[in-house]
């Protein structure tokens, strides 16, 4: 591989402002298809870069993407990276894809990333390094693996045999990307990568974003049950019902518990799964003060534990 050349601000990544000038179409030409890869290293690399671009101004909104320069999670589509980032870079190196200005010889293709181009840079990138399968190594993704300054289209004569189709061959599992703005399968190639994923039998996978950190969430829950139950004790304490009520809050409070969790069970991680937990924090609390009060009306004391 080629060595990264030390950056004006120091450390040991890849110089992008200064990278090695290649012969990229010599490379093309010389190195198999399926060996135009990236590393799990690389994408984190580039994830960093973009977000270094879009604070400095270097990848700016456009008319056909508006994305917000303060957006951490979405960024800036693959077009606007692709234009903004990629080829200016890869083109001072001398035209090379991404995958080989980085790895000259190549790297052997076992996972391939099929996307739809409409994501956003931070959006792609999150999901494949967290859906990333623990054997891969090396991964083909077109918008890094096909060089953008060159022109590739004289490869595209016979799908089979594409790079696209040749890396696919090659690796033993596809990693399919989707995004917030659309199917990714209304792109042709997209539908067409699938095609050889089922032709050739290989495992595909679905990525998915990561998940957010849950021990806030967890403490919010918990400091929410212990309110709401303090406060249910103290309220329902002060009166005494009839059975008639008594069965009919029971219900009530049951099925606000389980119903919440019964529905999230169904649900991907996300806002909607944590506002409905959130719900079933509330209605457990509720279930607290109720069944405390009771004991209380009741005379039903709960002794504390000995071990005598």
């Amino acid at each position: 591989a080629v060595c990264p050349r030390r950056s004006s601000a120091g450390g040991s990544e890849f110089d992008f402002e200064r990278p090695p000038v290649l012969d990229g179409a010599r490379l093309h030409r010389e190195v198999p298809a399926e060996r135009w890869c990236v590393t799990r290293v690389d994408l984190a690399q580039l994830r960093r870069l973009a977000a270094r671009y879009v604070a400095e101004g270097r990848v700016a909104p456009t008319e056909l993407d508006p994305f917000s320069a303060s957006d951490g999670t979405v960024g800036p589509c693959i077009h606007t990276v692709n234009a903004q980032l990629i080829m200016p870079i890869t083109r001072r190196a001398g035209g090379a894809s991404w995958a080989l200005m980085l790895h000259p010889e190549g790297l052997l293709c076992d996972l391939f990333v099929t996307h739809g181009w409409a994501e956003g840079i931070f959006e792609f990138i999150d999901k494949v390094l967290q859906s990333w399968p623990p054997r891969a190594h090396s991964a083909y993704c077109c918008m890094l693996s096909n060089p953008q300054c060159l022109d590739i289209s004289g490869m595209l004569g016979s799908p089979r045999e594409s790079p696209f189709a040749r890396a696919l061959l090659a690796a033993p599992t596809m990693l399919v990307v989707p995004n917030h703005t659309s199917s990714i399968y209304s792109r042709v190639w997209c539908a067409y990568e699938a095609f050889l994923a089922f032709s050739g039998h290989k495992e595909v996978v679905t990525a998915s974003a990561p998940t957010p950190p849950l021990a806030r969430h967890v403490v919010c829950m918990s400091l929410l049950i212990v309110v709401v139950a303090s406060i249910g004790l103290f309220v329902f304490s002060q009166y005494a019902y009839d059975i008639a009520l008594i069965a009919a809050v029971d219900s009530f409070v049951l099925l606000g518990c389980i119903g919440p969790l019964f529905m999230a069970s169904f649900l991907r991680p996300g806002e909607l799964t944590r506002a409905i937990l959130y719900v079933n924090a509330l209605c457990s609390g509720f279930a607290f003060g109720w069944f405390g009060s009771r004991a209380v009306n009741e005379g039903d004391r709960i002794k504390p534990w000995s071990s005598g």
